[in-house]
């Protein structure tokens, strides 16, 4: 099975979010996402939708260090003074936490040997303080030797440098896929990894900084010939021409990434805690934004001797709003420059360059290029914008991507030893920006903290991709916020016939769920992932819930599968309040027998009224897995048992779908035995009744069977069957929890 990433295309007029399957590509489109982590504040569950104001604890990530860049480890919270809109506030909660020790008074580009590693929590407390890490491989703005040195430094920090409780995500930009979230944030980092190599040099389209260079380069040769023949002059014309072309092409480029990372600045607002993100990219060609110069003003003809450009404003502007709201965003920048040759000469190379040319021309810094020369001004490189970013937002720029491991010892720095302040706020639902101001009292440290914060806001003036981010939490994230603390049973089914093999499942969400769902759609989405962590498929089903409001009812959903290991996760949302619930299991797929019989995993369920049952099929293949013809059942007077029995059920019902390898129909012989899961006690039951119905390639069993005088305890239900006519045989099973009468 093919990797499937999650990939957020950016555009400049709309965002659209489409994850890969090997028939094509399909749309998570108007996904809502959930509500805000501050689920303190209370909905008032009326139309219109109101927000009543709630006290919530705002927790700030403070990092501290000296003049030399080491952090300071030994602050108490009385060292602390915190503004809030400018107004004093009060340190109500502190937490010191060091995951490292300090490194040595060198700064991190300087050849000294790595600090030995520890993790020492200080204290150790419940709550979303974890670091948050976000690998970022740009292939927009990048080469392909500059992506081999990035992975094998994020391999590296990966290794050495995270913590088991960090979070990390691994994201990368592309001209043609916009965003790629290729693994969310997780604690598992061994799925981090696995993506981390599926990635390459392959995704490397477009050079802007190659265009620029081109551009500037174009320029200073047709300057310095101004004076040539007309024909060399109309033969430069030509092609000043074509690269102009090709520039304004990069132009777009450079806009289009600007929007789509300032709307995924936007929406990281969502994500609680301060961000810290790895980026590996080039940068985008400082002249672009900035402007430049090329030639000198004493040219051979008076006032032709100096091209200089101021830059495009527009550009400039989405820049600068792209940094401030990445700060906004508690985002904090640390950047691994991946030229070939970033901030490093080669003496080497500059020799042999003289030898072959006979020329020594002296590198003029001035100028924007000389082609005569190994050396490039910062002015069309990526510098500039990659070393703004950085500063802007808190982090720091680093030179030379062939020094990944001593600059990490520096990010280990900065980020392992810090301080989480809380204090207590009026959260109000009106998604205003708060500008929070951290000092420190003790002479001699520089404070870094998260620049601000947003009040949460209504769930329907999400953007697009804030809804996006919120699922894949909900989806990806065991500790999850935005989510009801109500457990939503899930159980997952397999069976196969005629050499195809499915997999579903089947949720039992109760009353109290539903009772919240206020809006006028709900939405059911159904994840499935092969044993890789990989994306196998997605189920989605939207409906008006008010029949079902307060009401226990089920969710069905499947599709079909090869065999091996599965994890499913089920999000169940109000597309109106954000309001969601969970759900998750695992299933194996086993590889159908050649010949036998082949029964599928029983669905038990007992006699109530009142239900219902909501089914869906993958999209890709709507008739994958048609539920009524595999587990057909009246969800008007039966419901399925996905936990404990009921204390006053007398008896259950099992439906079981049936297949003979090769086609046919079987006559039927079945038996079943209980065995008792602390004792190891096998006993046969007794089956009161069984009705056999044909569908398509499948016999569909129902059968009865008494429980009154089982005594409580978990058990094992297995059932066997046997062809008469063929001899072939079949086995499958189930658990049951019978609870104390």
């Amino acid at each position: 099975m093919i990797k499937k990433p999650l990939i957020l295309g950016l555009y400049v007029f709309g965002i659209a979010l489409h994850v890969l399957s090997p028939l094509g590509s399909w749309m998570l489109a108007d996904a809502a996402g959930t509500p805000l982590p501050a689920v303190q504040a209370r909905q008032v569950l009326e139309k219109p939708l109101q927000y009543e104001v709630s006290v919530v604890l705002k927790l700030i990530h403070v990092y501290v260090t000296d003049k030399k860049g080491n952090p300071v480890p030994d602050l108490a919270a009385s060292d602390f003074t915190v503004t809030d809109n400018g107004q004093p506030v009060k340190v109500t909660d502190f937490e010191r936490r060091v995951l490292q020790a300090a490194p040595s008074d060198v700064r991190a580009e300087e050849p000294v040997p790595a600090p030995a590693k520890k993790i020492e929590l200080v204290p150790s407390v419940n709550r979303d303080t974890n670091r948050r890490f976000f690998l970022y491989f740009d292939f927009a703005y990048n080469n392909p030797r500059g992506i081999t040195k990035a992975k094998r430094a994020a391999l590296h920090f990966l290794d050495t440098d995270i913590a088991p409780e960090d979070e990390v995500a691994l994201v990368s930009y592309s001209m043609l896929k916009g965003i790629t979230v290729h693994e969310y944030l997780t604690i598992d980092h061994s799925k981090v990894r696995q993506a981390l190599e599926t990635i390459g040099k392959k995704d490397v389209v477009g050079r802007a900084d190659e265009v620029e260079e081109q551009y500037w380069q174009q320029a200073t040769e047709g300057l310095r010939s101004y004076d040539n023949s007309r024909g060399a002059n109309d033969r430069i014309s030509q092609e000043v021409l074509e690269t102009n072309i090709k520039r304004w092409e990069s132009k777009q480029t450079v806009q289009r990434f600007l929007l789509g990372m300032t709307t995924l600045a936007k929406a990281l607002r969502i994500v609680p805690g301060q961000k810290q993100f790895i980026l590996f990219s080039s940068g985008i060609p400082a002249s672009l934004l900035y402007g430049n110069q090329a030639g000198t003003p004493q040219g051979p003809t008076p006032g032709k001797g100096t091209l200089f450009e101021t830059g495009d404003p527009v550009l400039r502007s989405q820049a600068e709003e792209l940094n401030k709201e990445f700060a906004a965003s508690g985002c904090v920048f640390f950047v691994f420059d991946t030229r070939e040759s970033a901030m490093k000469t080669s003496l080497f190379e500059r020799e042999i360059q003289t030898l072959e040319t006979g020329n020594r021309t002296a590198f003029s810094p001035t100028s924007a290029f000389d082609a005569n020369s190994i050396y490039k001004s910062d002015r069309i490189t990526g510098f500039e914008t990659l070393d703004r970013l950085a500063k802007a937002t808190g982090g720091e720029y680093f030179s030379n991507i062939d020094r990944y491991e001593k600059n990490f010892d520096q990010v280990q720095a900065m980020t392992g030893t810090f301080y989480v302040l809380g204090f207590p706020v009026n959260e109000r639902w009106d998604g205003k920006y708060h500008e929070v101001k951290v000092e420190v009292k003790r002479k001699g440290c520089e404070v870094r903290a998260q620049a601000g914060y947003f009040n949460p806001k209504p769930f329907t003036e999400y953007t697009d991709l804030e809804k996006q981010l919120h699922l894949f939490d909900l989806a990806l994230n065991e500790r999850a916020f935005s989510r009801m603390p109500v457990n939503v049973p899930m159980m997952a089914l397999t069976s196969a016939a005629e050499g195809i093999t499915r997999l579903a499942v089947l949720a039992r969400v109760p009353g109290e769920v539903t009772a919240k769902f206020s809006g006028k759609r709900v939405e059911f989405v159904a994840i499935f992932f092969d044993e890789k962590g990989e994306i196998g498929d997605v189920v989605r089903e939207q409906v008006d819930p008010a029949s079902l409001r307060g009401r226990d009812m089920s969710f069905a959903a499947g599709a079909t599968f090869k065999p091996g290991d599965y994890s499913c996760r089920l999000v169940i949302r109000d597309m109106d309040t954000g309001m969601s619930a969970v759900a998750s299991t695992k299933a194996t797929i086993i590889k159908p027998q050649i010949t036998g019989l082949q029964l599928g995993t029983p669905l038990v369920l007992e006699a109530r009224t009142g239900g219902s049952l909501l089914c869906a099929g993958s999209k890709k293949t709507r008739a994958a897995f048609p539920w009524a013809d595999i587990y057909p059942y009246d969800s008007s007077l039966f419901s399925p048992v996905l936990g404990e029995l009921p204390a006053t059920a007398t008896s259950i019902y099992v439906v079981i779908p049936c297949a003979v390898a090769g086609g046919g129909q079987p006559e039927l012989s079945l038996s079943a035995n209980l065995i008792n899961s602390a004792t190891g006690e096998r006993a046969p039951i007794v089956i009161s009744r069984m009705d056999r119905v044909r569908k398509g390639p499948l016999d569909i069993l129902t059968l009865e069977i008494p429980t009154a005088q089982i005594a409580p305890g978990t058990y094992y239900l297995h059932f066997y069957a046997q062809d008469s006519a063929s001899g072939s045989l079949g086995h499958t099973f189930t658990t049951l929890v019978f609870p104390r009468r």
